[in-house]
């Protein structure tokens, strides 16, 4: 099916990453989206210890499209720095307690990428992040998790191709997949009222019976369907059992693409052929994270139009808001401010949130904070 065929419908990406230097880049997303269907975006931004985010150009993209972008914030781990000054950090509750004040729609977290997990040598379920789960829950701000990565990424041998270019093989200096698995459900154990979506449909994608028990046990828990585009073979080799899962748990799936700044169309196309035709497709060889691989086919489940409309949009403005939150501006450029210091410190050049600031206040006819 061609993507002028799809069904007319409201959608949300749930799961798409705004970077770089354009600060004007998110028209361009949006524009270039559109043109498969998608309506509004969720900014997610990824962070980690010694690592400079990209909230600001994530806040910028809202700040100029705020009818039309939720912002899912990355934490600011400098407060676990010892080489940063100390009076421009805050603790991650208070972190959250800010970002829900200046507009923020969730929080992403990517600590459970078995690679960003080996770099950190912080535990899922460290006390680390202890008070920033009490504040998860106590707020109820959902969180967008990455935790873990296909299975096949620990065996080089059933590798794809287009996984091992980005550095995603792992050997036993890496944790294992089942290691993450128990981290994190430990920390779901402890937090049960703590409002998750878990990126990537928590790579259980070939194991549905356990999917649907972990479902079953966590009812908090949401799953995306933002490819790898390993999840699409799985549920091909098996689109009966696929369809009945999905017929189940409709109001606990989202739909997402990954897509940044020049993604193809195809990322998006693959998803939604899936999801609205029983047909057998070739997987599109045009985007990198998808090809070579020595899979090549997969087969949609065509699910009902009020199953789609519950995953392109309903289950995400149920669990996130009906709308994006409004910014406050005066604690956006606040926290610009302070994330310039940070960003000083770290040596980011450019220096992003204050080419953010300045770019804001412009807009807004201001000067600049210093």
């Amino acid at each position: 099916m061609e993507l002028s065929e799809f069904a007319e419908m409201t959608i949300v990406d749930c799961h798409t990453h705004i970077g770089g230097e354009d600060l004007n880049i998110v028209n361009a997303i949006l524009d270039q989206e559109a043109q498969a269907g998608v309506d509004e975006l969720v900014a997610l931004v990824t962070s980690g210890p010694r690592r400079v985010n990209v909230m600001p150009q994530a806040i910028c993209a809202k700040a100029k499209r705020p009818d039309k972008i939720y912002l899912f914030a990355g934490m600011d781990y400098s407060h676990i720095a010892s080489d940063v000054d100390h009076r421009w950090t805050y603790s991650f509750p208070r972190q959250i307690d800010r970002l829900i004040a200046m507009g923020a729609d969730g929080l992403k977290m990517i600590n459970g990428k078995p690679n960003v997990r080996k770099a950190s040598g912080i535990a899922l379920d460290s006390p680390i992040y202890e008070d920033y789960w009490a504040k998860v829950e106590e707020t109820g701000l959902p969180v967008l998790w990455h935790v873990n990565d296909p299975e096949e990424f620990w065996d080089p041998e059933a590798a794809p191709e287009w996984a091992k270019g980005p550095g995603w093989l792992y050997d036993d200096t890496f944790p294992t997949n089942e290691s993450l698995y128990a981290e994190c459900e430990r920390v779901l154990d402890k937090h049960p009222k703590a409002k998750i979506i878990f990126a990537h449909f928590y790579f259980l994608s070939d194991f549905l019976d356990r999917a649907a028990a972990f479902l079953d046990r966590y009812p908090e828990v949401n799953l995306d369907l933002t490819p790898g585009i390993e999840m699409f073979h799985n549920f091909s080799k098996r689109p009966e059992q696929a369809r009945e899962f999905f017929l189940k748990y409709q109001d606990r799936i989202l739909f997402g693409t990954d897509f940044t700044p020049g993604s193809p169309l195809s990322r998006i196309w693959v998803i939604r052929n899936f999801l609205e035709t029983d047909e057998t497709f070739h997987v599109p060889t045009d985007e990198r994270l998808f090809w070579p691989d020595h899979r090549t086919m997969i087969t949609g489940i065509k699910l009902p139009e009020d199953v789609l409309s519950k995953i392109y949009e309903g289950n995400f403005r149920r669990i996130v808001g009906k709308a994006p939150k409004p910014l406050d501006m005066s604690l956006v450029m606040e926290e610009l401010n302070r994330l310039t210091a940070i960003h000083d410190a770290m040596g980011a050049k450019p220096n992003m949130a204050r080419k953010v600031a300045e770019e804001l206040a412009a807009d807004d006819g201001e000067a600049p904070p210093h």
